[in-house]
Parts: C-alpha cells; sequence; structure tokens
C-alpha cells in the first residue's frame, strides 16, 4: 500500500506538549503508519513539533499536524473527514467522528461513578429550568486542556484564544471572566485584553497576587442563532518546572459568567449544568486498544468491552557485558499523596538497609522529572538520602539517561508497593516503559510485582517479582552476589525486552489499521 491509495489518518493527543510515555505511543503509532497513510497528528495548542521527534526518538517528517478546537465537543466535524481516527488522548471523553474509530487506553477512567451520577441528575433537573434559548458558550482555538483545581476546572489561554458566544439580540449583556492567579511569582503580571471584531472591549493584569481577576464586558447579540468571538490576547511563559513541559501559556480562565444574578453565576461556575448529556463515547469507537494486559482487564471491567493489546514501543540503549556495582530506578517524582508514585522514598529506605548490610561499592541513581507542586516529595527523598551513596538525576537528557542503563546492573520499580489493586488500581504500573528499557540494556530488573510490572519481568526467568522492601534487599543482595546469577539474568532480560521492540510495536500498528482489526 502506498500513501497515494491509502487512508486519511488523523492521530489525536490532547497532551503532545507534556512529552511523556502516551505522547511516544502515539508519535510512534503515527510514524508506523505514515508509511502507507496521510496522517494527521490532531492538537489542541501549539506544539515544538522537532522537540518533540528529538526527546521522544521519533520521525514526523512525513506526517502534517492540524490544530483543533479545545472544547472536545467541536472536534467531531474535523474527524469525521477522516477515514480513520486513532485517539490516543489520556482520559478522553472525545466522540469519534471518522469511518472507523480507534480508541488507545492507557487506564480507563470509571464511568458511572457518584460524581459523574451528580453531574448527570443536576443537568436533567435544573437544565431546563437554568438554561436559555438564546444564551450559549462555545471554546474555540487557543485553549489548553482543562485542569482540575480543587472542586472546579480552568484552562490555560496561550497567546490567543477564542470563546464563542451566542447572546440575547439587541441587548447588552455583562460577560464576566474570571482568571485565576497561577502564574508564577518570578513571571511579570501579563496583560490581557479583550476583542472583538478586532477592537478591544477590556483590558487588566492578571498574576502578581494571589487573588482571582474578573474581567466584564458588555455585549449585545447578533440575533438568528449568530455568535461573537470573543478573543482573549495575553503575554505567555513557558513553564519551568523540570518536567520537559514546553507549552506557552498565557492565564488561566477558571469561568465565564454569561449575565446576572443567581442564574447566570450558577452556569458560569457548573456549566455543565446547562449542557446535553454527552452519551457514552466509548460505543462511537469500533475498536478499543489497550497498553497492557492489566489495563485490558479494568476496560473490561468498567467499560464493559473487550479490547486487544498493544505494547508501547521501547528503544533500547546498546552496552556491553560490563556492569558497575549501579542500581537504577527511572521515575518522575510524585507524591503518593496525589496518586500514581514511584516510591523513590521507600526505595532509598530500602537502600540504607543494604548499606547497613555491607553491600560495599554499590550506588543508587535516580532519575527523573519534577514538577514544582512535587517539590516537597523530592526534598523528602533527599533528606532521606543524606550520607548514603545515592545520585539523583532531575529532569536528566536522554544521552545520559542511556548512559546510565548501559552501567547499571541492577533496576529497581516500586510503582505499586503497598496499593490495593482492588480498591486504587490507578496507582499501579499500567505497563513500564522504563523498566522494558533497562532490561534491553542488560540490567536485572526487580520490581514490584503486580499490574503491568509482572506481564513484563518473568519471575526467576528473567529478574524478580517483590512485595515488600524486605524482598527487595534481600533479591538484590542475591543478585548483587552472585555474578553468574546476574549474567544469565540479565541475558534472558535483553531477550524478552526484544519482544517489546519499535519494530514490533509498528508491525502491530500497521496489521491493526490496514487489516481492519486483524492485529
Amino acid at each position: 500500500m502506498s500513501r497515494e491509495t491509502g487512508m486519511r489518518v488523523a492521530v489525536l493527543n490532547r497532551h503532545w506538549t507534556t512529552q511523556g510515555g502516551g505522547e511516544r505511543y502515539a508519535g510512534a503509532l503515527a510514524e508506523a503508519l505514515a508509511t502507507d497513510h496521510d496522517v494527521h497528528l490532531l492538537s489542541p495548542t501549539r506544539v515544538d513539533w522537532p522537540q518533540l521527534e528529538e526527546r521522544l526518538g521519533l520521525d514526523l517528517s512525513r506526517t502534517t499536524p492540524r490544530m483543533v478546537p479545545s472544547d472536545p465537543g467541536l472536534s467531531m466535524p474535523i474527524t469525521r473527514e477522516y477515514d480513520v481516527l486513532v485517539n490516543c488522548s489520556f482520559m478522553s471523553a472525545e466522540p469519534n467522528g471518522a469511518r472507523r474509530g480507534i480508541y488507545v487506553v492507557l487506564f480507563p477512567t470509571r464511568r458511572g461513578g457518584a460524581s459523574s451520577l451528580a453531574k448527570r441528575v443536576g443537568a436533567r433537573v435544573l437544565g431546563p429550568v437554568l438554561k436559555r434559548d438564546d444564551v450559549g458558550m462555545a471554546w474555540g482555538d487557543g485553549f489548553h486542556p482543562a485542569e482540575r483545581s480543587g472542586l472546579g476546572v480552568f484552562r490555560w489561554t496561550s497567546a490567543e484564544a477564542v470563546v464563542h458566544l451566542m447572546l440575547p439580540a439587541g441587548t447588552p449583556t455583562r460577560v464576566r471572566l474570571t482568571f485565576l492567579a497561577y502564574r508564577p511569582r518570578a513571571v511579570r503580571p501579563a496583560t490581557v485584553l479583550l476583542e472583538v471584531d478586532g477592537r478591544v472591549q477590556a483590558r487588566t493584569k492578571v498574576g502578581g497576587d494571589l487573588r482571582p481577576v474578573h474581567l466584564d464586558v458588555e455585549l449585545v447579540g447578533r440575533g438568528g442563532g449568530g455568535t461573537i468571538a470573543l478573543v482573549i490576547r495575553s503575554d505567555t511563559f513557558v513553564p519551568d518546572d523540570g518536567d520537559g513541559d514546553s507549552r506557552h501559556l498565557g492565564v488561566p480562565l477558571a469561568s465565564i459568567q454569561v449575565g446576572r444574578g443567581a442564574r447566570a453565576w450558577l452556569l458560569g461556575r457548573l456549566p455543565f449544568l446547562a449542557s446535553r448529556p454527552a452519551g457514552d463515547f466509548v460505543a462511537t469507537y469500533q475498536e478499543i486498544v489497550s497498553i497492557s494486559e492489566f489495563t485490558r482487564r479494568w476496560v473490561r471491567r468498567w467499560w464493559e468491552r473487550d479490547s486487544r493489546v498493544i505494547y508501547p514501543p521501547v528503544a533500547f540503549a546498546t552496552g556491553g557485558d560490563h556492569r558497575e556495582p549501579l542500581i537504577l530506578s527511572v521515575g518522575r517524582f510524585f507524591d503518593e499523596r496525589f496518586g500514581h508514585s514511584k516510591k523513590q522514598l521507600e526505595l532509598v529506605r530500602a537502600f540504607r538497609t543494604l548499606v547497613t548490610r555491607r553491600l560495599p561499592g554499590w550506588e543508587l541513581h535516580l532519575v527523573g522529572g519534577c514538577q514544582r507542586r512535587h517539590a516537597e516529595y523530592l526534598t523528602r527523598v533527599r533528606a532521606e538520602a543524606q550520607g548514603l551513596p545515592v545520585h539523583f538525576h532531575i529532569e536528566a537528557p536522554g544521552a545520559k539517561l542511556r548512559e546510565l542503563y548501559r552501567r547499571a546492573g541492577i533496576y529497581w520499580h516500586a510503582a505499586g508497593l503497598g496499593e490495593s489493586e482492588r480498591r486504587h488500581p490507578e496507582r499501579l504500573e499500567h505497563f513500564g516503559i522504563s523498566t522494558v528499557e533497562a532490561m534491553g540494556a542488560g540490567a536485572v530488573p526487580i520490581v514490584v510485582g503486580k499490574a503491568g510490572q509482572a506481564e513484563i519481568v518473568q519471575h526467576e526467568v528473567n529478574g524478580y517479582h517483590v512485595r515488600s522492601l524486605g524482598e527487595l534487599a534481600a533479591r538484590t543482595l542475591q543478585v548483587a552476589q552472585d555474578p553468574g546469577l546476574r549474567g544469565r539474568l540479565a541475558d534472558a532480560a535483553r531477550r524478552r525486552a526484544g519482544e517489546f521492540s519499535t519494530k514490533r510495536f509498528a508491525e502491530r500498528v500497521r496489521a491493526l489499521v490496514n487489516d481492519g482489526g486483524s492485529a
């Protein structure tokens, strides 16, 4: 099949700029399909594609980027233009409009919980009372995906963002925009302009203190169902949070209140009350792809849909057989109070017991990014490591990480330690790309034997499963003190890692799309 006779394929990801594992999956999928098809990369925000390619090791030169609206509800007319939509966006509820839809699940969201039920009941009971036929709002271009803040959500603007408003004809209506003070203190306050038809209607400053900023503008509706494009312009900055976030952020918009009074205030704070039920977005997709058998089980349980497993693509750092007395662990520093922690604090404590049990000459190297909101957790890990041969590599470049993979004799992964799969499956490792990378380079994996890690590492064949810090320390001593055992496990680990190669991933993806799902 050639690109001339191939299909138009859209690959959607609303988080390209975060450049994580989900984005590498989406990019590698697009790269594989671009040999046979006309592939478009859909994003609601502008992306530095060359920088993304370098960081994630991709070649997207045969693909075409395309912007889509920030509001997922407005993207269906665009996806209808395609033969195939592949939705690789984490926690997306975006309906498919293409002739064929494929939804890639990192881990499913629980549908029909108490919060969702309350929203549906609220919309059903209060919606008919609160909603007005002559008032409406839709998110346009220039907004980043919604983020949660306490009980509410907000959206970062880019340098220019557009909101489409339908207002009563012939009558001035107050429109109030509320911005949060989330810009870093080191960044000067942003000048915000509201424009309609090229004319500035209002302006303000956002940032510099902790108070929300309200900006009002009086607008007259156009009647006949016509909308007004309200343009928000502001200064931008690039986050410096040690997490590779290359987004150009303007100001965080928390709410838009149309009109005055209690009804307008309530709809501004809780816009879902006036929205129509979105229905079952999963039903619009013909096929579901899970990144692991662990994810597949929860898709079946929560979504009542079967799915096929296509493991993420993994590239390996090649190296020789010489290994240093070095234990490596890779993962973002993430406080467990907020969910998916890699448990670096527990790893340091386990390493301390090894040092006291006379494991001479060994070092622990921790590699990972750390967002500003998790800086306190990183500080706690550093404090725990005082006096130990523990080395931190925060936001290490790819070359440094590959070097550490080639040097490491043992690899640790502790996500899911002490967590209940039944109560909190989202806190377990859904797959574990870094473990496969380490195995491919020749390190022996010693991991928490749950979820995706248990699928990758075969116990006592190419590594070990553990359930406690005591087991982790004991297995580490066993491998460290027996070079022959370490060599046999390392050879088996390399062979096992080959099953998750980029080449095999590309073959499975092409078979899925080209053969109508017979991957």
